[in-house]
């Protein structure tokens, strides 16, 4: 309830006041309450019902990630250096480690992801060189990883 009555003056009118209506509020809040009252009890039931066991087995956690660096001090499988060579080789080690559930199929090992992550002062023909060492040894999957930098 928000008025307000000039006593006098040159206005005659009403004067405008900036206090919320709070009528509309309350209704609203009366009805969502019945609702809810009626609702209630609706929502609890008395029968009984003998229900089935589940027989999901539960879902794996994904494969830990394996990640490739590249600085000025050289290409890091995880965080153990590799000479560029046997980049391929260390990156399927890494791989097998990483995913044991996996690690006698060579086929699902290929599968997995590879991430690789650059110092921004690195030529980018030196992560290519990675990712053909990667790819000669048969990982496809291939992400390149970038800081968001915007925050």
């Amino acid at each position: 309830m928000a008025g307000k009555i000039s006593a006098g003056g040159k206005n005659k009118g009403h004067d405008v006041t900036a206090d919320p209506n709070v009528i509309p509020f309350i209704d609203i809040m009366l009805v969502l309450l019945i609702i809810f009252m009626i609702a209630a009890p609706i929502s609890s039931v008395d029968i009984e019902v003998s229900m089935p066991d589940a027989r999901i087995t539960p879902s794996q956690r994904p494969p830990r990630p394996t990640w490739i660096s590249v600085n000025g001090e050289g290409v890091f499988v995880m965080n153990d250096a590799v000479d560029l060579n046997s980049l391929g080789e260390r990156t399927y080690e890494a791989v097998q480690a990483n995913t044991p559930l996996i690690a006698d199929d060579e086929f699902q090992i290929l599968d997995q992801r590879i991430y690789i992550r650059a110092d921004a002062d690195i030529a980018y023909r030196e992560v290519v060189r990675v990712m053909n060492r990667l790819q000669d040894r048969g990982f496809t999957k291939i992400g390149l990883v970038a800081e968001d930098r915007r925050r």
